[in-house]
């Protein structure tokens, strides 16, 4: 719980996720049709509000659970690396613009790939959650990570979903948003070096 207490803009999106999505599940089923990601939409009918909101919906409890744990591990401990280092209030900043920034990039690579098909739909704040992982790898590459009970250092999980999304991406794979994973694993990437002084110094020491 300390680990939340100290990572207000983590506990605070945390919130907002599960209280949206919880609304749009027991809400009007409308909500979810309205405020979800339609590529074709956007473009067309100029609903540019379903590129953010989209992303504080899901699909169903699992899909919420997933992105709420990986949001939890990572954001909580990323935050809070920002706050040490950087202060209460511009630590938490940091955070918040690398959040939304790769929110918003992985919406829209979503919307370059999909704008002209009307039956496209998509929800979730994986995107997000994909360059928080992403800032999270810049500063600690070398950490062990476990997918699939699977230990890899965090810099190969990098280059294994870069690879996996384009994979997806091209193969249509599932019914998966590989657009915004990859979309939002740059944005989370690039905003951080950006954004974050030294990250690119921190990353290549790593491996020098």
């Amino acid at each position: 719980m300390n680990a939340l207490l100290d990572s207000p803009v983590t506990l605070t999106l945390l919130f907002a996720n599960v209280a949206i999505s919880l609304w749009a599940f027991y809400g009007n089923p409308v909500y979810m049709e309205k405020f979800s990601e339609w590529p074709y939409q956007i473009v067309h009918d100029k609903k540019y509000y379903q590129v953010i909101t989209s992303a504080f919906l899901h699909a169903n409890f699992m899909h919420l659970f997933f992105n709420m744990f990986a949001l939890f591990t990572f954001g909580s401990f990323l935050e809070r690396f920002f706050i040490e280092n950087f202060g209460s209030f511009e630590g938490s900043l940091y955070f918040f613009l690398i959040y939304f920034i790769s929110l918003l990039s992985g919406s829209m690579l979503t919307v370059i790939f999909h704008y002209n098909n009307p039956l496209y739909v998509a929800v979730g704040a994986s995107g997000a959650v994909s360059g928080i992982v992403f800032s999270y790898i810049i500063f600690f590459p070398t950490s062990m990570l476990y997918v699939f009970f699977i230990p890899m250092p965090a810099y190969l999980f990098a280059f294994l979903w870069i690879g996996f999304s384009v994979y997806g991406m091209k193969s249509k794979l599932g019914n998966i948003g590989h657009e915004a994973h990859l979309g939002g694993a740059i944005g989370g990437f690039i905003s951080t070096l950006i954004l974050v002084d030294g990250a690119m110094r921190i990353l290549l020491s790593h491996f020098s």
